[in-house]
């Protein structure tokens, strides 16, 4: 770990290189409702040099919203699971996910507001305040999406869930509502396998006592 990380006295040294990347060229061979893009490019080194011409491609496609409702009375949460094509294509003989409720950030939409229309398309569902758990890049090592991750107080009755989504979306949609711990120990068996979720879960873990004792 260098220095400057361990010790907290600077940001690292790469948030000064920025301006110093150079493009040669720039291709996009996919677009529809992604798109992927190709650029040859040469990158500055940390030690002062600049590297050799290299070709990098990115998965290029809007920001995004996770929300994970909790009722922190009945100490509940509330995924849902549907058929995911990328672990179809990866040969995942579970494609169909638990995952928290999520959604791309429509233009002129903020994160808070795409959190709370997703959770009516998604689940029919609303919550009474959003708690953000974090904004990351969940694989910046080809993709480009920002993620916003949300933990939102709701109110989760038994009965609460069922099969919804947009039919114009090709939507299948279903809502599940489990008890905290056994989120947890599915989170540990590997049942929950979604980053977003995960990182909810997680924060959620930490959280939850005070939340609970504000219920």
């Amino acid at each position: 770990m260098s220095d400057c990380i361990k010790n907290g006295t600077d940001l690292p040294s790469g948030n000064r290189l920025h301006g110093k990347i150079r493009t040669v060229d720039r291709r996009e061979p996919y677009r529809n409702y992604f798109s992927v893009v190709e650029h040859d490019l040469q990158v500055p080194r940390f030690d002062g040099g600049q590297s050799d011409v290299i070709t990098r491609a990115a998965f290029v496609s809007g920001d995004a919203v996770s929300v994970l409702p909790y009722d922190p009375g009945r100490d509940r949460v509330l995924v849902i699971e549907q058929f995911r094509f990328g672990p179809q294509v990866r040969g995942d003989v579970a494609p169909w996910k638990l995952e928290a409720i999520a959604g791309r950030i429509d233009a002129g939409e903020t994160p808070e507001q795409t959190a709370h229309r997703e959770l009516h398309e998604e689940t029919g569902t609303s919550v009474s305040e959003l708690l953000l758990v974090g904004q990351y890049y969940p694989a910046p090592g080809a993709v480009s999406e920002y993620m916003y991750s949300y933990v939102g107080l709701a109110d989760l009755p038994d009965g609460t869930g069922g099969i919804s989504g947009l039919e114009a979306e090709d939507e299948d949609i279903k809502s599940h509502v489990i008890g905290f711990e056994q989120a947890m120990d599915m989170l540990a068996n590997g049942a929950i396998d979604t980053g977003p979720l995960i990182i909810s879960l997680l924060w959620l873990a930490k959280h939850r006592d005070g939340l609970r004792n504000g219920a």
